[in-house]
C-alpha cells in the first residue's frame, strides 16, 4: 500500500472516531487539521481540541492505535491495514454553545438575521443547540449558508478559533 493510501486510510479512521462526537463536520475538521501534512498524531491532537472535554479522552483512546501504527516505521509492516477504530461514544452534556456562550449566539443570530432575515436567527439558534465548540458552530453555519462572502467570513472565524485554541494549548 502506498504511503498516501495508508495516510488516507488512517485519516478516514480518525474521521470515523471523531464523527461520534462531532457529527458530519468531523470530515471537514480532519481535512483542515491534516491540510499541512502534519504527522497523524498531530492531526489527532488538533481534532481532539475540537471535541468537548467529556468525549476527548474517549476519542484519544479510540484513536491511540492509529497514531501508534502511523508512528511505527513503514518498513516494519508495509502491507498491513491500520487497526480498526471503535468510535468514541458521544457524551451527553450541557456543553453546547447555546449554553456555554449565549452572548456569541445572540451576536451571530443578530448578524445573520440582518443578512438573511428571520431564517438567519433560526439557523444560528438551531446550530448552537447542536454544536459543542465555537469552531463547530462556525463550520456548521458556513455549510448552511449560500452567500459566498458570509461563508468565507464564518470559515475564517472557525480557522481563527482553531488557531487561538492551538496557541492556548
Amino acid at each position: 500500500m502506498s504511503a498516501d493510501a495508508d495516510r488516507k486510510q488512517r485519516l478516514e479512521g480518525l474521521t470515523r472516531a471523531a464523527a461520534a462526537s462531532l457529527g458530519p463536520i468531523a470530515s471537514l475538521l480532519v481535512d483542515q487539521a491534516a491540510a499541512d501534512d502534519a504527522p497523524l498524531d498531530e492531526v489527532r491532537r488538533r481534532v481532539a481540541a475540537q471535541v468537548d472535554e467529556d468525549a476527548r479522552a474517549a476519542f484519544l483512546q479510540a484513536t491511540k492505535s492509529l497514531a501508534a501504527a502511523a508512528a511505527a516505521p513503514a518498513a516494519a509492516n508495509p502491507v498491513s491495514k491500520p487497526p480498526a477504530v471503535t468510535p468514541a461514544a458521544p457524551q451527553p452534556g450541557p456543553g453546547t454553545v447555546d449554553r456555554s456562550d449565549p452572548q456569541l449566539v445572540q451576536a451571530l443570530a443578530n448578524e445573520l438575521s440582518k443578512r438573511m432575515g428571520a431564517a438567519g436567527e433560526t439557523l444560528v439558534r438551531e446550530a448552537a443547540r447542536r454544536c459543542r465548540t465555537k469552531t463547530q458552530l462556525y463550520v456548521r453555519l458556513a455549510g448552511a449558508v449560500t452567500d459566498p462572502e458570509l461563508k468565507a467570513v464564518l470559515m475564517h472565524r472557525a480557522a481563527t478559533d482553531i488557531s487561538s485554541r492551538a496557541g492556548a494549548g
